[in-house]
């Protein structure tokens, strides 16, 4: 893929994309198929490839999607999209109820992206760097590159997704401990897989499942164990049929309402045969209309006692996985705790850590050869250590919301400054807006984020061209770019 160096002419874009996982790279392919000549787009990536990210960047195949293939695809408007292309170049026989290998899935995004822009060579450019900071100028923004280059957009878009966890500020645990691995993303955390007995997984969630397969999959034949405040490891997805859309008179106003609510909806599930599955999944439609309507203590006091049992129902994993992990548990191979780690001490042999039931309230001690950071991502970007959010909060571009979930941001994805002004000329979309839409970081959301926000920015720039062209009385040039 061409990239564009030298840049010392400072080419002036349309649209500037930063980040190139799912988001980013889908929006690349939906502002090139639906824009004009007189558009043209520019992505920031430090990735070899576009389009993977975390998520799909996984060249394990047994990292398995945590969603059916009929409901992945990377279009709003095509359903089936996704299941026809893995039966044309994975395999014939994938059925639209298959879980496929996520490499797989970045194999298709990364495709869908190969194929948009390389029809649209004049209107796309793609630079292999880091967006280290950003000056909005009037009406356009000046990107700044971690050599020094710099390039001008009419809009930015800030599709970061997401970051490794943050520090896991454990008593006793200093900068110095080669055997704590602080990113579960990184190769060193499955590396020393055939020389460990035993390894401690910090959370258990997603992420703990993952380097759990992969490190029996790298040969790791001892005790792992997995140990969060809650100890709740994701449910299992099982086949389910039609199910009505979930109803109710009025939203939910409080934290303790909506759980009763789910609750009603499940007790009568059942009563017709169903399950709690087929409940939680009539919720997506209307999940982000539920968050927003609870204000903000209530919201709070969710992520304080419910968060934890929402995310093992709401993000489920293949049956495959699940049955593995089940018959590790019964085997004494995988061995769950619940409690607070009170104590980290690591020598030259291993770690000991100290930890409080959550049940007993007893102190309890695990003896381990390493220990991995699987609390999932961290979504404070005040302390994720990224040069370009930093930038944009140091200077009142942005600002976390009040839930330090992600950047607060209006309903068509503009980013609102310190003083809570929509921003014209900055947006962001995926992960960043969970604070504020709460479902923000799966496929079948995202993928309508993506959509919208392009027809936003085309919209938008259409008319700022006609109303150039009527201020001067004649047709506009296209902007220039290289």
């Amino acid at each position: 893929m061409r990239e564009i160096y030298p840049l010392q002419e400072r080419p002036r874009f349309t649209i500037a994309i930063i980040g190139g996982g799912f988001t980013g790279a889908m929006l690349t392919v939906q502002l090139l198929r639906k824009a004009g000549e007189g558009v043209s787009v520019v992505l920031v990536e430090r990735r070899s490839e576009p389009g993977r990210g975390v998520a799909y960047g996984t060249a394990f195949e047994g990292h398995l999607l945590n969603v059916r293939a009929h409901n992945m695809s990377a279009y709003p408007d095509a359903p089936d999209h996704f299941v026809r292309w893995a039966q044309r170049n994975y395999r014939a026989s994938v059925k639209p109820d298959d879980f496929l290998p996520r490499a797989v899935y970045g194999q298709y995004v990364a495709s869908q992206f190969r194929q948009a822009t390389e029809s649209h060579p004049r209107q796309f450019r793609y630079i292999r760097n880091e967006a280290v900071g950003l000056i909005q100028t009037g009406s356009f923004a000046e990107v700044h590159l971690a050599g020094g280059e710099k390039i001008i957009a009419d809009k930015a878009v800030l599709a970061l997704g997401h970051f490794p966890p943050g520090d896991l500020a454990l008593p006793g645990k200093t900068a110095d401990c080669p055997r704590f691995i602080s990113n579960p993303w990184s190769p060193e955390a499955t590396r020393h897989a055939n020389q460990d007995n035993s390894v401690l997984l910090v959370g258990s969630g997603l992420t703990s499942v993952d380097v759990a397969v992969e490190l029996r999959a790298r040969g790791f034949k001892g005790v792992i164990h997995i140990l969060s405040r809650r100890g709740l490891l994701p449910q299992s997805h099982k086949p389910t049929g039609p199910f009505p859309p979930f109803q109710s008179d009025g939203c939910p106003l409080t934290a303790l309402e909506l759980l009763q609510l789910i609750r009603l909806h499940v007790r009568a599930a059942e009563g017709r045969g169903s399950d709690w599955r087929q409940v939680i999944d009539s919720l997506r439609p209307v999940t982000q209309q539920l968050w927003r309507n609870l204000p903000l203590a209530e919201q709070k006091r969710f992520l304080r006692h419910l968060r934890p049992y929402w995310d093992a129902h709401r993000h489920r994993i293949a049956e495959a996985i699940a049955d593995q992990l089940t018959a590790e548990r019964e085997s004494g191979q995988i061995q769950m705790h619940a409690g607070r780690i009170t104590e980290y001490r690591e020598d030259a042999e291993g770690v000991d850590i100290c930890y409080r039931e959550r049940n007993s309230g007893k102190s309890a001690k695990l003896r381990v050869d390493r220990v991995v950071n699987c609390t999932g991502p961290d979504s404070d970007y005040r302390r994720v250590g990224s040069p370009l959010l930093s930038d944009l909060m140091n200077k009142g571009l942005a600002r976390p919301d009040q839930l330090s979930l992600g950047l607060d941001s209006a309903d068509d994805g503009a980013l609102l400054d310190a003083r809570g002004v929509p921003s014209d000329v900055l947006y962001t979309l995926g992960p960043l807006r969970k604070g504020g839409l709460w479902e923000s970081i799966a496929v079948p959301e995202l993928r309508v984020q993506v959509a919208d926000l392009a027809r936003h920015l085309l919209i938008g720039h259409r008319a700022e061209d006609e109303a150039v062209r009527f201020a001067l009385g004649s047709e506009r040039s296209p902007v220039p770019y290289v």
